[in-house]
């Protein structure tokens, strides 16, 4: 089952919580840790509000809260594309970083 784009707002701060809790056991290295307990209470009052629809996909996905490799971003969800696509850093006046390095080297 793939997200639909109409999701409701529960479902967005599901997955909200979703990142949020990754980025805590992230953080921690996979050990367990107190920032989580909250996270997980907020998310059990969340996954209430979530209709059938909205639960069924959740199950059919499996876990998705667990950083398996400690280099991979946190998990990428249809509302957080501001994650998947960086905004490009302003170069004032040249084209690229690269471009103004080696500007700045022949001064």
């Amino acid at each position: 089952m793939s997200e639909s784009p109409n999701m409701t707002r529960e479902f967005v701060h599901y997955r909200q919580l979703e990142r949020r809790l990754w980025l805590i056991r992230w953080r921690s290295a996979g050990e367990e840790s107190v920032e989580e307990d909250p996270v997980l209470d907020e998310m059990d009052k969340a996954w209430m509000q979530l209709s059938d629809r909205e639960q069924a996909i959740l199950r059919a996905e499996g876990p998705r809260c667990w950083p398996m490799d400690p280099s991979a971003p946190p998990p990428q969800f249809a509302d957080a594309r501001w994650i998947a696509e960086p905004e490009a850093w302003p170069y004032e006046g040249f084209d690229s970083a690269a471009q103004t390095i080696l500007s700045a080297g022949a001064s």
